[in-house]
């Protein structure tokens, strides 16, 4: 008899303790290995059947590709915190502000013309302070960014109690004044000016291409962030502070152009990667004078992206309340690039994805592609970070820098191709 009551009780432990560890933050990095063999079996049957689509082609399959991805994937599960997922309360107050926003952005006529809900900033005086990185001289520069949200905009308050976050902050490299300017727009959890100017190649594009840079710091990221990870307030399940944190970044950057504006530059492009490149496709739908635009490995779908990334569970409860609903998503058209034409011609705009992206996934890059008319584009056989490193992604930004900011043939990359 007392057998018949340990198998159920061993199985019970066994459930508990497996329960606790996934519940424990950064868990899902155990998970890495069957979603790589799970991406490398669907990309096998891709590669051999006849529906893949010849705009976003199978990546090939290798042994570093594979690495690559399982690199995306433990990057994924380290992000990851079941202490982060939504409590029943949180659902709501989401819905509520959801619903709040869309009437507010709608009553004033922002959903039919989203440029509206994107005022203009006044020139800045910034302080500048002298700076030492990555083995190069820079500037320091920082000034009170001035945003706020709407008197009723939902979430208004909360998003002024982010105290560090009114400060705005950039780092900048100048070379020579005729020469042009280079807007280099980091991606999620970065803004500091080591990281930033290593993932921009910031030696290569000031000391061979002689561009003067500037690298602007997100709301909420870098000296401005408000916890332990930069930019984790932004982006989150609640997406009303993702919409303020899309306005604030339009307005911080668009100060920044502004001041570039008075210091005589007459061309300026704007570089950004992953969530760096949302901020690059949202300002081609508010700034016409860029004489670039290069999104890179870019997000530009924020539902979706957490619709994909997000537990079975915390989908569903989700589902629940209605959050995927596109009738309560459409207040999110105010920062979508996704959502209005962009202004600067497709001649002047760029998109490189990676094939093996798993954060960012290729179907981003293949919507704000295709939205844009399919301008210039390169698919990598790559992961999401594995662009640091390709030298056909290099190539490629170097290709569209000298056609649509500086002019001329580029120098060859000095680094080996690895993918």
């Amino acid at each position: 008899m007392a057998g018949e009551g340990t198998a159920p009780a061993a199985r019970n432990i066994v459930w508990r303790a497996g329960r606790m560890i996934v519940r424990t933050p950064g868990a899902g990095i155990v998970l890495a290995p069957p979603r790589t063999a799970a991406f490398a079996v669907n990309a096998w049957v891709r590669a051999r059947g006849k529906a893949a689509e010849a705009e976003l082609p199978a990546p090939k399959l290798s042994a570093a590709l594979a690495a690559q991805v399982a690199l995306d994937e433990m990057m994924l599960g380290a992000m990851k915190s079941p202490r982060r997922y939504p409590t029943e309360a949180d659902y709501r107050r989401i819905a509520a502000e959801l619903l709040a926003a869309r009437e507010l952005y709608g009553r004033n006529g922002w959903l039919e013309n989203p440029s509206l809900y994107h005022r203009a900033p006044p020139p800045i005086s910034p302080t500048v302070r002298a700076g030492w990185a990555y083995g190069m001289r820079f500037e320091r520069m920082s000034w009170r960014s001035g945003f706020e949200p709407y008197a009723d905009e939902p979430g208004r308050d909360r998003w002024m109690s982010y105290e560090k976050n009114h400060t705005m902050h950039a780092w900048t490299i100048r070379t020579r004044p005729d020469r042009p300017w280079l807007i280099c727009v980091h991606g999620f959890g970065v803004g500091v000016p080591t990281a930033d100017f290593y993932a921009f190649r910031a030696k290569r594009l000031a000391q061979e291409l002689g561009v003067n840079l500037l690298f602007p710091v997100l709301p909420l990221h870098g000296p401005r962030r408000t916890g332990r990870i930069g930019g984790a307030e932004m982006m989150t399940h609640h997406l009303q502070q993702f919409v303020l944190g899309m306005a604030q970044a339009m307005w911080d950057v668009r100060s920044a152009i502004g001041w570039i504006r008075e210091q005589g530059g007459s061309r300026v492009g704007v570089y950004g990667m992953s969530l760096g490149a949302y901020v690059a496709a949202l300002l081609a739908t508010l700034e016409p004078e860029l004489s670039a635009v290069i999104a890179g490995v870019p997000i530009c779908d924020l539902p979706r992206l957490f619709h994909d990334h997000s537990p079975v569970s915390v989908r569903r409860r989700a589902e629940q309340f209605r959050l995927f609903d596109p009738e309560m998503l459409s207040g999110l058209g105010v920062i979508s690039p996704l959502a209005a034409p962009s202004i600067v011609p497709a001649e002047r705009l760029y998109v490189y994805g990676g094939l093996g992206d798993r954060l960012a996934t290729p179907e981003q890059s293949h919507a704000l592609w295709t939205h844009w008319g399919k301008p210039s584009n390169l698919w990598y056989h790559g992961s999401h970070v594995a662009f640091l490193w390709n030298a056909d992604v290099a190539r490629f930004i170097d290709g569209a820098l000298m056609e649509s900011l500086i002019g001329g043939e580029p120098e060859p990359v000095r680094f080996a191709k690895t993918s």
